[in-house]
Order: structure tokens, then sequence, then C-alpha cells
């Protein structure tokens, strides 16, 4: 027997026993992927799926993310997920990451024009309009029928200034789907830009008549009547905008504008003034999300972004930012305060309760959560608790009014009900 040499017992002691057999020459065939190991795989990837959708419902991206990746690590991992892999990583402000992502699901089916389209919209924010057109282009060619990436590329040619190529586009969605109601929008628009009125009120009619409950539409149809001086029909439409968007900026703006062309003064000033304080916050926000371009990691930047929105009744996407900013740093206590707060006000004080101790925990100086949660334990009736809350408030911050009336209100409940007894 010749023997082997210490090299090539060191060698024999590295590899894999599979391949050590294969070497001797007494392998075994290997045996096919049973079935029932399939279907697990499969299941395990359905769960983290389904679990990523649910993340993106609730507005917790991040989380999403990572199930998403999960999924997609799986054998048997599908181009949808991939897509919505890249999909959690743009909502995320992970914009490099989104972009390869949707790379890898267009590589695996290149015949995907909803993740073409999509690519497209991310390139155009990320001012690459050339590389998006050159997406929506494949996505038509791969499905000519497809009415979302013809809107697309409609919008792209109206941003370049080449409006008659955009009117191409949004006729083309509009051969495809009859009731699109959003190209019939983006039609009206690029007529308006012509100043060609009556061609903008017959598309944004249609847009109304597809979908009536979009601020926009009726917003684009009252810009038609106001144009051709026909302001009350213009206020109309700019009233029907704001019943359905309490917050739409601009139509307040032309609402209030229609007004004192109507000679409705006093009504028009009132609009114009909340339409300052609209714009003040949109262009906040407008700078807050540039900020988050440069600096994606920013939980202040986050938090202040959350701030906004809940000042303007969104909550939902307020929900969503001070999930992404605590996501980016477990420790900034003013997220975990302010989210508790949002289930304050939902009435669900147990998660409340939760977040408030989750933001002492992280600082527990910060007077504002004991504050929050001195109010929460009053709601409980828990007025002992309350009371210590209050005190270590007052601690932190001793001017703070607020503290020092609810400790006030806690200490005559108490006694009170010390009477009583």
């Amino acid at each position: 027997m010749i023997a082997i040499s210490k090299i090539t017992s060191r060698f024999f002691c590295l590899v894999s026993p599979f391949f050590l057999a294969v070497l001797l020459g007494c392998a075994e065939e290997i045996q096919p992927v049973s079935e029932s190991v399939k279907r697990v795989r499969h299941s395990l990837i359905q769960e983290m799926e389904e679990r990523g959708d649910q993340f993106i419902r609730a507005g917790r991206y991040r989380d999403a993310v990572l199930a998403y990746a999960k999924a997609s690590n799986g054998l048997g991992a599908t181009a949808e997920i991939y897509r919505k892999l890249a999909e959690a990583h743009a909502l995320n402000q992970e914009m490099p990451e989104a972009v390869r992502v949707y790379e890898q699901a267009i590589a695996m089916k290149s015949d995907f024009p909803k993740a073409r389209t999509e690519l497209a919209l991310l390139l155009t924010r990320l001012d690459r309009p050339e590389d998006a057109r050159a997406q929506l282009d494949q996505a038509i060619r791969d499905r000519p029928d497809y009415a979302w990436a013809h809107m697309v590329l409609g919008l792209i040619h109206f941003r370049q200034g080449f409006y008659d190529e955009a009117i191409a586009s949004h006729e083309r969605a509009i051969a495809a789907v009859p009731n699109y109601a959003e190209a019939w929008f983006n039609l009206g628009e690029v007529y308006l830009k012509q100043n060609k009125y009556e061609h903008a009120e017959a598309a944004m009619r249609r847009a109304v008549g597809a979908d009536s409950t979009v601020a926009r539409f009726h917003n684009g149809l009252g810009r038609s009547y106001y144009l051709r001086r026909e302001y009350e029909q213009a206020a109309k439409a700019f009233s029907h905008a704001v019943r359905i968007d309490s917050i739409f900026a601009r139509a307040r703006f032309n609402l209030g504008n229609s007004l004192l062309r109507m000679g409705e003064r006093e009504e028009g000033r009132r609009q114009l003034g909340l339409y300052k304080e609209l714009e003040e916050q949109e262009s906040l926000i407008t700078t807050l999300l540039n900020t988050l371009m440069t600096y994606p990691d920013s939980a202040t930047v986050y938090h202040d972004l959350a701030t906004v929105y809940s000042q303007r009744g969104q909550l939902s996407e307020a929900h969503a930012r001070y999930l992404q900013a605590i996501q980016r740093d477990s420790t900034f206590a003013p997220s975990y305060h302010n989210l508790g707060n949002l289930y304050l006000r939902r009435g669900a004080f147990d998660q409340a309760l939760a977040l408030f101790e989750r933001a002492l925990r992280a600082d527990s100086t910060y007077a504002l959560a004991h504050l929050a949660m001195g109010n929460t334990l009053m709601l409980n009736k828990q007025f002992d608790r309350a009371l210590k809350h209050f005190h270590s408030g007052l601690r932190y911050e001793p001017n703070n009014v607020t503290l020092q009336r609810n400790l006030s209100v806690a200490r005559d409940i108490i006694q009170s009900a010390r009477r009583t007894q």
C-alpha cells in the first residue's frame, strides 16, 4: 500500500467527508431533495414573505427588509420576493441597495414590467431619467399594454418638457386601461401646461369620473376652470378637494384665490392663512426627505419628520417614521415617547405604557416621558404610581407647569380616596 504523506493526510482532514469519498472513488449517488423537504422550504419562504407584507402595512420597513431578505435566501425564492425586498429598501430610504435588488429581480425574470417600472420611478428620484426611460422602454417592449409603464414614461417626458411625447404616452396608457384615473389626470396636467384649458377640463373630468375620492383630481379640475376665469366653478372643485384632504395646501391656496376673485374676502383670506401654515409644513417635510437622501441613518431626521406628520394628522406616516428613528437608534428616547403618545390617542394604554417605559430606560431624566407615564397611569387609576412619575419629572424640569398641575391633581385624588376609606 502506498503511504500517504503528512501533507496529503492534512488535506484529507480538511475536506468534507463527501469530497473525500469522491477522491477515493467510493462516493454514494446524490439523492434528490424529497418533496416533503421542498414543501417545508416553500412554507418557510411563504411565511417570511407574509411577515414582510405585514411589516410593510405596519410601516415597519426595516423589519420588512429583514423578513424579505430571509425569504430571498431560501431555495426557490421568486423574483417577486426580490421585488418586494427592493421596495422595502426604498421605503427604508436605502436607495442604492434598492436599485441593486431591483436589478437582481429583473435578472431573475427579464419580463417583469412591474419591477422595471418601480425601478424607473426610483431612478427618477435619483436624478437618472435616461436610465429610468431605458427600463420603461424595455417594460413596454416586454408588455406593450402595460398601462402603468406608459403613464410613468409620460411623467418623465413631461418633466423634461417633451409635451407631445407625454400626451402620446398617457394616451397609450388610457388605450390600455380606459378608466385609468391617474393617466387622465396627468394628461390634463400636460394640457394645462400647454394652455389648452378645454382639453384639460375634459381630461380632469374623466379622472374625477373614474375616481372621485382623490383630492388632486378635483384640484386639477378646479385649475382648468380658474385659468378660464370661471371662479365659481373653480371654487366648488377646490372646496371638494379640501373636503377630501384637509391638509392639501395647494388646494387651500387655489380656493382662497377663487373666493377673493368672487368677492368673498374674509373666507378667502382665511383659506390663504391655512395654506401658509400647511405650506410651511410641506416645505419642512421636503427638506427632511431630501436630508434623508444624504443621511439615511439619522434617527433625528426621522424623528423630526414623524413629528411634522403627527402635527398634520398623518398618524400612520408618523408611526412609520418614529419606528424608523428607533430602528436607527434604539436609545432615542423622544421617539419612544412620541410613539407612545400615538398609541395613547388610540386608547391603547398598555402599548403606550410599554413605550414610555422604553423611553425612560433610554433616558431616565426625560421629563416628558415621566409626564406621559403619569398621565397614562392616572387614566388607569394607578394614582400612587402616577404621583411618583410626576415627582420624578419635576426633579428634571422643576418649572414644567403641566407636571405641577397634574401632580396637584393626583395628590387631591389620593387624599380624597383616603378620606372616604
